[in-house]
């Protein structure tokens, strides 16, 4: 047990439960119940004017007629009478309350302002509240035994910890933890978070060992950065998987750029999760599929899989889920073949899969495992037991439990059709390979173990820091101070890019058709000509680009050709002036930007530019800062890779000069945060450092 404030939440040597009712079927004489079946060590107290004894314990007409200490009080009273019970707590020297009561800032500005007034007597009394509005908490722990919770359901002891926002999907989850082999540590529904919240829960779950995988239900982030900062540190030595509710929400706010266009709520969880090392899930059972891996199995050391099966079509389905999640099936040695083609019946399959057929006896399997992990070509095992037909495969699945017991490598059990022997399997062999009902699950599994093992042994990465003219940044954003939503203007831009050595293209500018006559012989062609203007924005889909101009003749012809488009769009008197600039033709169009979440900060977009960016959508996001860790990681995110890697004869591109013009961006970014949105599409990049450009690029302030 820890030295915390929580200890006395999760460790309770005694608990008061103020509100409980003798009358069988109400939440209160639910709860009761629970602490008592469940065996919890500690005292309870039922704290009830009206009844003498509930569950044949004694009954109290008020906490504070208890002589003995209280370490939790569980409150389960109508709201009105909720606020006098925390000042009864703080008289009693109670200081770890659990509300279990709802009606608070769920149901609005009354109930909001009645919470406010609870957290304030909370400080008051310098209590840990957990809720309001919450459904429990759980802890397996043999010295406390605690199922402090009002759900049916019998917790089974393991090591994860699993924290829910949601009440509802705790106690789905609970229901099923005996039929799903999942082992709780600890479980804790936080309700409305009033004082502790998920990094709280997360903070105190990080060096008590009862906890070896964290698992997470969130409908929202307080504070995405510090989640950030605490799980990146946490993930080093646990891992944490997390189920983030509202996938599909619109983006966070209209945005007129690119970066800011493809920067969803989403996309934002995403970013801050891979930055975290956290798993992200999409649905519960996965969450728990992926948390009891983490709870009974070894790290596998790289990522090839043996399958050992008696029935062919679940081996296929477990080879191409492999394939899918980057897992190798090798072949096996010609020692191991050796030895099973003295046990595998003449029809079956000595290749990996490794088909035993469906007369194998606990024996053969047994003896098979053996041979397969014993293997050099195999880091992880997949044993399936199809469906039953004569055999017991209870006697299978012991068998095979005991003889991978102490390996090193990792065993998953796939046993399908089998609900009713899987609750089983833990009462003949309480520590035995997580086991799943399907093959998909459990190569699904592993690959999320070696991908947490790679994590776990990734360098820290480097923060780099470029020399800059800030000076040169500042006094340019001390022009817009007090400003909101306001464009820089082309030669600002221009500016503060150079100042953080991002090389964009030179330009020249013509105010009318009159003065682009003037220059037009003294230009090297090919040139590009675009409309400027600070309400210009997307000068393409406007019609305001004409590229690959060779000649004066041209050039005059293409501004003609702008100012038309821009008529027909009734946007003629947003043109400010023409820019030319050279023609850069070849290399790679990506796109570099920043654009700013409300609760996040700044993030740094990497991805496949041109026109076709909000398109294809071929990008990745990370927050502000990112280390060369993370640039190379993001490079490498993109499906177009290969397009930077070089095809179809074309050289690779310069992959270490994108990552440092991304730290570079990086740094412009947290030098300045007013920068709302910079878009530099397209950043072309080619095989030198030296041709690589930015053809256009906006900053919005």
């Amino acid at each position: 047990m820890l030295n915390n404030t929580l200890d006395k939440t999760f460790y309770p040597a005694s608990i008061a439960v103020l509100g409980a009712s003798s009358r069988e079927g109400t939440l209160s004489w639910a709860l009761v119940n629970n602490l008592i079946k469940y065996g919890y060590n500690g005292m309870i107290f039922p704290v009830n004017p009206k009844a003498a004894s509930i569950h044949s314990i004694k009954s109290y007409p008020s906490v504070n007629h208890i002589k003995d200490e209280v370490d939790l009080a569980v409150i389960m009273l109508p709201k009105d009478m909720v606020l006098d019970a925390i000042d009864d707590c703080g008289k009693k020297k109670i200081k770890a309350v659990m509300v279990i009561t709802a009606g608070f800032k769920e149901t609005g500005k009354d109930g909001a302002k009645t919470e406010t007034e609870l957290i304030a007597r909370i400080k008051k009394y310098k209590m840990r509240l957990i809720g309001p509005n919450c459904m429990g908490l759980i802890n397996t722990n043999p010295n406390v035994k605690m199922n402090c919770t009002f759900v049916h359901g019998t917790p089974i002891p393991g090591g994860i910890g699993f924290v829910s926002q949601s009440g509802a999907l705790g106690a789905a989850v609970l229901k099923t933890v005996q039929q799903n082999d999942i082992g709780l540590a600890q479980f804790v529904s936080i309700g409305n978070k009033a004082d502790v919240s998920g990094n709280t829960v997360l903070e105190y779950w990080r060096q008590n060992d009862d906890i070896k995988v964290i698992t997470l239900y969130l409908e929202s982030f307080g504070d995405p950065r510090k989640f950030m900062e605490l799980t990146r540190s946490i993930t080093r030595t646990k891992p944490v998987i997390a189920i983030k509710s509202a996938r599909t929400t619109a983006g966070m706010r209209a945005a007129s750029s690119h970066t800011g266009a493809l920067a969803s709520s989403d996309v934002v969880v995403d970013a801050f999760l891979e930055q975290s090392g956290v798993i992200r899930v999409n649905t519960t059972e996965e969450m728990f599929d992926i948390a009891k891996a983490f709870d009974m199995a070894n790290l596998p050391a790289g990522n090839r899989v043996g399958i050992l099966t008696n029935a062919g079509g679940p081996a296929i389905l477990a080879v191409d889920e492999c394939a899918n999640w980057g897992l190798a099936v090798p072949e096996l040695t010609a020692k191991t073949k050796n030895r099973l083609k003295k046990i595998v019946p003449a029809e079956g399959s000595l290749s990996n899969p490794v088909d035993l057929l469906p007369p194998a006896n606990s024996e053969v399997y047994s003896q098979a495992a053996k041979f397969m992990l014993e293997d050099d070509n195999i880091d992880s095992l997949i044993v399936i037991v199809g469906p039953p037909l004569m055999l017991d495969t209870l006697e299978i699945a012991e068998s095979v439990c005991r003889i991978v017991k102490g390996t090193s490598k990792t065993v998953m059990l796939v046993m399908m059709s089998q609900d009713d022997v899987i609750p089983h399997l833990k009462e003949v062999m309480p520590e035995h390979p997580p086991v799943y009902r399907y093959p998909e699950y459990a190569a699904r599994a592993i690959s999320r173990l070696y991908s947490y093992r790679k994590w776990k042994e990734r360098p820290e990465g480097i923060y780099s820091k470029f020399d800059s003219a800030k000076k040169t940044v500042s006094k340019i954003v001390s022009k817009y101070r007090g400003k909101k939503n306001v464009y820089l203007n082309t030669q600002e831009v221009s500016d503060i890019l150079n100042a953080y050595g991002l090389p964009i293209v030179g330009s020249v500018f013509a105010n009318t058709t009159f003065d682009l006559i003037q220059i037009s012989d003294k230009i090297k062609y090919p040139v590009v000509l675009k409309a400027v203007g600070s309400k210009l924005i997307h000068k393409s889909d406007m019609g305001g680009v004409e590229v690959d101009i060779h000649n004066p003749d041209e050039l005059l012809r293409s501004a003609e050709k702008i100012t038309s488009k821009l008529k027909e769009k009734n946007s003629l008197h947003l043109l400010e002036k023409f820019q030319i600039q050279p023609f850069v033709s070849g290399g790679v169009e990506t796109i570099l930007g920043i654009t700013k979440d409300e609760k996040a900060g700044p993030m740094i977009m990497f991805g496949l530019g041109g026109i076709f960016v909000e398109v294809f959508k071929d990008v990745n996001f990370k927050l502000v800062p990112i280390n060369d860790i993370e640039a190379a990681g993001m490079i490498r995110s993109i499906k177009s890779f290969e397009m930077l890697k070089g095809v179809r004869g074309k050289k690779p591109v310069d992959l270490e000069y994108i990552a440092e013009s991304l730290l570079r961006l990086s740094q412009l970014s947290s030098d300045f945060p007013e920068f709302e949105e910079i878009d530099l599409n397209p950043f072309v990049f080619f095989d030198e450092k030296e041709k690589c450009k930015i053809l256009d690029a906006r900053i919005r302030v």
